[in-house]
Formats: structure tokens, C-alpha cells, sequence
């Protein structure tokens, strides 16, 4: 997760650290100046862009990746979450079965963050849309699974999170193509 403390400000961009890599994330002053008087100025910053199109002097590609790693981290907790509900003794044969879903589907998820990568660092927005749709649709399908089952999900927070999330990276890609 990114906090406060993995930026750096300078005068007009933000310096991401993910690892030992460094994102570097141009922002147009006046926004620079609302988001860093947040708690999470990154957050600020992947919240509001959308909203400012082409208005806003801030590298898509940057806040996508930063997005990606959110999206990974996020995938992670729910896959643990439905990890630990699939081990619960009180659990029906068709809630086994839609725990199983959601836990395969978590994982494909995990495995398509480096076809995502490699899709951003090529450039290639068409193989980008189609990874992060399909995620979408693994979202969907691990909660249509408990609809079909007729069982209320106790996982729909964190998949109802995920979705949105994973949609505003590609709200972020189809700027990317424009930038």
C-alpha cells in the first residue's frame, strides 16, 4: 500500500516508490497543492484525475501503474479472506463451491499483473483492455456464483471494491491512449 511516507514532493511531480523502482507521477501544480493537504496524496491524485481528463498535467501511465500494484494488493486480502471463509467448518457443499470460484478467480487475477505490466510498458492498450476486463468479469463471476447458489455473499464489500477499482484503471487506460 502506498503512504505519505513512500512520496516524495518536489516542486511539481510526485516521486512513487514501488520496490527499489521509482515512478515519477507529473502533476499540475494546483492539483499538487489540493492532494497534498490530504492524508494520501496519491490516493487524491487516482481519485481525481479521472474526473480532469485532458485537462490535467499528470502521466497516466504512472498513476496506472501505481493502480495495478492497489488492484494486486486488494486481489491479495480478498483471496485471503475467501481463503479463510472456505476453511470455516459451517460451510454448505454450494458455498464451497462459490468460495472455490472466487479463490480461482482471485488467483488469475494475481497471475495476469504481469501480462498487465508488460502490456503498459509495451505500450499496448488493446492487450490492457482486454486484461483488465476479463478481470472485471472474474469479479463478476465469482458473485453471480453465490447469486446462482442463492447464498448472500460475505464477500461482496471486497469484490464490490476490487470491481471499482479495477474499472478506474480502465477509465486510465483509455486516457493513456490519448496522452
Amino acid at each position: 500500500m502506498f503512504t505519505t511516507s513512500s512520496i516524495a514532493l518536489a516542486r511539481s511531480s510526485y516521486d512513487v516508490r514501488q520496490g527499489d523502482q521509482t515512478l515519477p507521477v507529473v502533476i499540475n501544480p494546483k492539483l499538487q497543492r489540493i492532494c497534498d493537504q490530504t492524508d494520501n496524496p496519491v490516493e487524491c491524485l487516482i481519485t481525481t484525475v479521472p474526473f480532469l481528463h485532458e485537462k490535467a498535467a499528470i502521466n497516466p501511465v504512472s498513476i496506472l501503474k501505481i493502480k495495478v500494484e492497489a488492484v494486486d494488493i486488494k486481489t491479495k486480502e480478498a483471496l485471503d479472506k475467501a481463503s479463510k471463509l472456505l476453511l470455516s467448518s459451517s460451510n454448505s457443499k454450494p458455498a464451497t463451491f462459490c468460495f472455490n470460484i472466487c479463490i480461482n478467480n482471485y488467483k488469475s487475477i494475481l497471475e495476469s499483473k504481469h501480462r498487465i505490466l508488460d502490456a503498459i510498458l509495451l505500450g499496448d492498450d488493446k492487450q490492457l483492455r482486454v486484461e483488465l476486463s476479463s478481470n472485471v468479469d472474474k469479479i463478476y463471476h465469482c458473485e453471480d456464483a453465490f447469486e446462482e447458489a442463492n447464498i448472500k455473499s460475505p464477500i461482496t464489500e471486497v469484490n464490490s471494491l476490487l470491481e471499482k477499482m479495477i474499472t478506474n484503471s480502465l477509465t486510465i487506460t483509455i486516457d493513456m491512449v490519448h496522452f
